[in-house]
């Protein structure tokens, strides 16, 4: 498993702030919530985190005004930011992200997103790369190496089949919205329509070949990959 991850999240609407932290926690990262900009800062002073989670509107300094000031910093400057926001202006994201912010994510959004919008901007970091392979079944992929194997055997994929493919290993049985797994593969401010993502992953079962069935299609919602019932039988007899 990857060491945790310290996530600052800095949001001052008290129910949001606590379900983004559980979900994270739940994720297997280490969280610190701070309720306003004033109270951001002073928890960076004391550990830098390696991620901020910033919401814009807040009371005492403004989530721009935290952002400037990290950014202009040198021991901070660094520190991956995803701005939180209501505001869905073109101008706001712009905005934010000129201040140096990672990635953008508009209020209201779903865990799922907000999950796979924080692993794709910590391996783009460096920061969240695991420490060893992940696995499921026959499947082992290796982010360090970017490599996938299925079946102790090199799967030929594109770099967009592996960063989704990745994602959804890393989501460890979660389901991923279309939209989720867009920004893990491609990265924020990339404009693809959500049937660009069913053609990838209809590439990647194809690939898969005999394993497609890992990958299961939830209707409406995204895609999840898991164990099938013949991985379970194969993996079981060994």
């Amino acid at each position: 498993m990857p060491d945790p991850c310290r996530i600052l999240v800095v949001e001052d609407e008290p129910d949001l702030a606590e379900l983004i932290a559980y979900n994270l926690r739940i994720d297997g990262h280490e969280v610190e919530v701070a309720r306003d900009g004033a109270e951001a800062l002073k928890a960076v002073d004391r550990e830098a985190p390696h991620l901020i989670l910033l919401d814009l509107m807040m009371p005492r300094l403004t989530g721009q005004q935290v952002a400037e000031r990290l950014k202009q910093a040198p021991g901070t400057s660094k520190i991956p930011i995803i701005m939180l926001t209501a505001k869905s202006e073109e101008r706001d994201e712009l905005e934010g992200l000129e201040l140096g912010a990672d990635d953008y994510i508009t209020k209201p959004f779903s865990m799922s997103v907000l999950l796979a919008r924080v692993g794709a901007v910590l391996r783009r970091s460096g920061v969240g790369a695991p420490s060893k392979p992940l696995s499921i079944g026959p499947l082992t992929i290796d982010e360090q190496i970017h490599e996938a194997k299925l079946d102790d055997k090199a799967m030929k994929l594109t770099l967009t089949e592996f960063r989704l493919l990745s994602a959804l290993v890393s989501a460890n049985g979660r389901v991923l919205s279309r939209r989720a797994l867009i920004s893990s593969a491609m990265g924020p401010g990339v404009t693809v329509t959500e049937r660009t993502i069913d053609v990838h992953v209809t590439s990647i079962r194809r690939k898969l070949g005999e394993h497609a069935s890992m990958v299961s299609t939830i209707r409406g919602v995204g895609y999840r990959l898991a164990l099938a019932s013949a991985d379970v039988e194969q993996t079981s007899g060994h």
